[in-house]
């Protein structure tokens, strides 16, 4: 066998040029990794993984992801952990580790000095040997190789390896294959720069316009993890003004108990119905609740499912949570009230007054009447409607008049 070769100068001009290509055509990794892998003789892995070491469809595609965590997962590190779990939560990014340095938990040389490992080799000869006919994901684990972390989030690593189970272990020139891969992977850094930069921008593009589409007055996008993703101007004013809702950086604190209640029923039902956006599972849910302000007065919250057509990777469904100013309910409703539920003129009176003041007080006053008579009015409500509270009664009432 010769000698793992370099990349040469068209290479590293052709390899740059299909990296630049992918940054805007995130399906075009696979060919970046057939053509280092072609070029160089080896097998090459960008595979992204979640906090949890779950592989991800991104780049490489998730089956190569997975191949490349089981064998990783085989590799055990100093103090009982897996090379993977040691690779997405402290390797040093964009260092070369080998294999051999990954089973002590430790790079051979200081990660901030730019030179290669002792040694690219996993395995002895004889070693090697024993994977003939095993399976691919044997043979990976028995071939030397190279392994870094090149971008990682608050909930995802991506590592790129290879891994040079097609040359004779003594023919790897130790010094050029780590500046080989150390070449690969500062090509590899500015594609992913540009690529997830241009992705937050299509997402913000995207979380705006559903936004927008979704709600009409004070209203925030926020996803199953409470992310505030979007929002209208007055929106988290409002909700901290009606004491519903803080901010905190850009996660959604809910203070209701009822609208976080709302929220992660709708959560773990969008998750039970992958399929819904298809629409085998019916139509995004959707929750309201009635929630009174410190002084009183009632407010109504929406949530509603969105799930965005071209839905991007790992994501979610979202929701628009939007408050909903009490509005003025019509004459009608107090006829509806009389009607179904044997309600005298001065209960349903009393009954439409009080869902839109939200106040027992401001009731009397607009309706001129004692505050002891707006409670007897309101305890024959109670009776004959089967509520028992004032919120109760407001659901009630708003629902016959076709807000909810």
């Amino acid at each position: 066998m010769q000698d793992w070769p370099a990349l040469n100068e068209t290479d590293r001009i052709n390899l740059l040029m299909r990296v630049l290509e992918c940054s805007t055509q995130s399906d075009g990794w696979p060919q970046v990794l057939d053509f280092i892998d072609e070029t160089l003789g080896c097998t090459s892995f960008l595979s992204e993984f979640d906090e949890n070491g779950t592989p991800q469809p991104r780049f490489g595609g998730t089956p190569p992801a997975e191949t490349l965590g089981q064998v990783l997962q085989r590799i055990e590190t100093e103090g009982g952990r897996t090379a993977l779990q040691f690779l997405l939560s402290e390797a040093a990014l964009f260092y070369p580790y080998c294999k051999t340095t990954l089973a002590r938990n430790a790079p051979a040389s200081d990660p901030s000095k730019d030179h290669a490992p002792d040694t690219v080799a996993s395995q002895t000869p004889s070693q090697m040997e024993a994977a003939d006919g095993s399976s691919a994901e044997d043979k990976l684990h028995m071939a030397p190789g190279l392994v870094s972390p090149i971008w990682r989030s608050g909930r995802s690593t991506i590592l790129f390896s290879c891994f040079f189970s097609s040359h004779d272990l003594d023919a790897i020139d130790t010094d050029t294959a780590s500046e080989t891969f150390r070449t690969i992977v500062k090509m590899l850094e500015p594609g992913l720069n540009i690529h997830f930069e241009m992705e937050k921008k299509r997402l913000d593009n995207e979380h705006q316009r559903l936004l927008l589409s979704s709600a009409e007055g004070p209203a925030l996008l926020v996803n199953a993890d409470r992310d505030i993703l979007a929002w209208t101007p007055s929106a988290l004013e409002a909700l901290a003004r009606a004491d519903i809702a803080s901010q905190a950086r850009q996660t959604l604190l809910v203070k209701n108990k009822q609208l976080d209640a709302a929220l992660l029923e709708l959560a773990v039902a969008t998750r039970q119905h992958p399929d819904r956006q298809s629409g085998i599972a019916g139509p995004p849910p959707q929750r309201s609740v009635f929630i009174a302000d410190p002084e009183g007065f009632l407010k109504r919250v929406t949530i509603s499912t969105v799930i965005p057509a071209h839905p991007a990777h790992n994501q979610s469904a979202m929701f628009v949570v939007r408050l909903v100013e009490t509005r003025e309910l019509s004459g009608e409703i107090e006829k509806c009230l009389q009607d179904h539920f044997d309600l005298s003129q001065s209960e349903a009176h009393l009954a439409r007054h009080l869902t839109v003041t939200g106040s027992m007080n401001a009731t009397a006053d607009d309706l001129a009447i004692t505050r002891n008579t707006a409670k007897t009015h309101l305890r024959r409500i109670y009776e004959k409607t089967g509520v028992n509270t004032q919120l109760q009664l407001a659901m009630l009432v708003h629902r016959l008049a076709q807000l909810f």
